[in-house]
């Protein structure tokens, strides 16, 4: 069997981490369970390519009423215990009722034991290609294969191929590709696709898993997510036999393979277009990724149940973010001088990896807990009133969920126009996705405006706010772009792309074949 060759991946753990004490299998029921009822968003939410798909939109894994309102009640006002800090309150975080963690390599064999019993049974359909309104199947005829696991969606396969999608199942990673990559499966689970995983682990572009299973599954591959450098390797590495060219006709079409990327910049040699990107200030592909299902998981706190004196926590994983540099936004002594000023406490969660910045620290009477287990991380910050960034480290999803557990996010603004310094489109921050959003939910301050941070951490103080997720990280959101983007017709964008290359006479069109 194709996925058994497993000992060329070696993840970073041996065991997914974030199942809490439900195992792989119970988690993977869980949702599976779920396969056949409603999306947890209205119809017209969603594009119209999906939305013709009858049954598949009514019989996709819900929340059941009595799983929200439990979820409402613990997001909301938390579970009492005399044990806790926090004047009574014990914090817990609940499933993400859309995502599961388990082994790569035995998913895999799952999806192909799936799919070759959809073909021996004579009911696989060819669903590399979206369906045309003729080629749709009835309500009741999709019912039927949906039962049998062997729906248009139960068959049609995404390869991911990049390395944080299997670092996210395998739940070895906290980074922030990772937790884009999460979203991304959650997404997919919603709708029922179906995916494989094909990274060869850290600092390894090979392409030959990916090859494999193409070779295996092509026709009810519909698109592949990579690194750009793995889409390096497809491109121009022949040996491995990747990309579709005239000497290598079972290849995979260049229309079909997607960057998977965290950045602004496009990372594909078709563009922008076939660059998929979590935020909409590029003009990559928006594959939006939410918060939500993960977030709501956590506890959003009233005031009168966070710390007191108030904790202002700072965005710092490590000692030497705060070494008297310039990479330091602020300076020690100012964080000193708002505990005075305000009577708060600022507290960080460091590793201690630089002596001095550590014993200075320690000495200013800046409280630090080292590095904390993500639990309670969460759990601190949810009870804290601020989230200050120090300058570093750049583009953490962290004040997301800040965001969404009701406290704002200081962003210190790195770089900006001297002659106009409000001008936003020239600021570059240590979040630069936050830079459009406003106080008090955001509050921007030029690094070394002492005097500015002192403002905002005030003005945060005084301007409590509730939970908050912007409509494009929702996730009805994120599932529309997901829907969009398995469901276009990728091969008509890259003929037309090729076309206005050939006819402006820029861009790469060589070992590019849009067929």
């Amino acid at each position: 069997m194709v996925g058994n060759n497993h000992n060329d991946y070696i993840p970073l753990a041996t065991s997914p981490s974030g199942a809490g004490e439900e195992g792989v299998d119970e988690q993977k029921e869980r949702i599976l369970r779920r396969s056949h009822k409603n999306l947890p968003f209205p119809l017209n939410h969603l594009p119209n390519s999906i939305r013709s798909r009858h049954r598949l939109l009514f019989l996709l894994l819900p929340i059941p009423l009595i799983i929200i309102l439990l979820s409402l009640g613990r997001h909301f006002f938390g579970t009492t215990s005399s044990s806790s800090p926090s004047g009574g309150l014990d914090l817990q975080i609940g499933e993400n009722p859309y995502f599961y963690t388990g082994d790569v390599w035995k998913h895999n064999d799952e999806v192909i034991a799936r799919l070759s019993h959809c073909r021996e049974s004579g009911i696989l359909r060819n669903t590399s290609l979206p369906f045309t309104e003729n080629e749709k199947l009835s309500q009741e005829e999709e019912d039927e294969l949906i039962l049998q696991g062997c729906g248009t969606n139960q068959t049609t396969v995404l390869i991911l191929s990049s390395l944080w999608f299997a670092e996210a199942f395998a739940g070895t990673s906290t980074a922030g590709e990772t937790i884009y990559a999460q979203s991304v499966i959650s997404t997919l689970n919603a709708y029922n696709y179906s995916y494989v995983f094909t990274s060869l682990g850290w600092y390894n572009a090979d392409m030959r898993k990916t090859v494999e299973l193409w070779n295996t599954l092509k026709d009810n591959v519909r698109i592949v997510l990579a690194d750009p450098d793995q889409v390096n390797v497809c491109y121009t590495h022949s040996d491995q036999r990747c990309l579709k060219t005239k000497e290598n006709i079972e290849g995979i079409p260049a229309w079909k393979i997607m960057s998977f990327w965290y950045w602004d910049d496009p990372a594909n040699p078709l563009g922008t277009q076939f660059t998929l990107s979590p935020s909409p200030r590029n003009d990559n592909y928006f594959l939006s990724y939410s918060i939500e299902p993960t977030c709501r998981r956590l506890p959003s706190l009233p005031t009168s149940h966070r710390h007191d004196p108030p904790q202002a926590y700072l965005l710092a994983k490590q000692m030497h973010y705060l070494e008297n540099s310039t990479a330091f936004s602020w300076t020690l002594e100012t964080l000193v001088g708002l505990q005075d000023t305000y009577g708060i406490t600022v507290v960080g969660g460091m590793t201690d990896d630089d002596e001095i910045t550590s014993k200075r620290v320690k000495e200013l009477g800046i409280k630090n807990m080292g590095k904390l287990p993500k639990l309670d991380f969460y759990q601190e910050l949810s009870k804290s009133f601020v989230f200050v960034g120090v300058g570093r480290p750049r583009i953490s999803p962290s004040p997301w969920d800040a965001l969404c557990m009701g406290v704002p996010f200081i962003n210190p603004i790195l770089t900006w126009d001297e002659e106009d310094p409000q001008n936003r489109t020239k600021w570059h921050a240590q979040q630069w996705h936050m830079t459009d959003l406003e106080p008090p939910y955001v509050y921007s301050v030029h690094a070394h405006d002492l005097s500015g941070l002192s403002e905002a951490v005030g003005l945060a103080l005084q301007n409590p706010i509730e939970s908050y997720i912007p409509d494009y990280m929702r996730f009805d959101f994120a599932c529309h772009r997901m829907a969009d983007l398995v469901e276009s017709d990728w091969r008509s964008i890259a003929e037309r792309i090729l076309q206005e290359r050939v006819e402006s006479g820029e861009g790469q069109v060589s070992c590019v074949s849009s067929k």
